[in-house]
């Protein structure tokens, strides 16, 4: 099980990657929940996502939470 909310994953030019990418989970056998920004699964997988990381933006503002948030930019690969 993992946190992650997939509003803080972008695209290049800064789109919303998050809903392919839960898709792309939800294919693996991960379960996705994004009202409680978790994802989990059972048991192992070997697992590649067509994603290249690019950075991140330290100015992305609060999260969910209220804390000091990223998002994270990654290129389709």
């Amino acid at each position: 099980m993992a946190d992650l909310d997939l509003r803080s994953v972008r695209l290049p030019d800064g789109r919303a990657a998050g809903r392919r990418l839960g898709g792309l989970l939800r294919s693996a056998g991960f379960a996705v929940d994004p009202r409680r920004r978790r994802i989990s699964r059972v048991g192992p997988v070997a697992l590649s996502l067509p994603y290249r990381y690019l950075g991140a933006d330290d100015r992305a503002g609060p999260n969910y939470t209220g804390q000091p948030a990223v998002a994270s930019y990654y290129a389709p690969a």
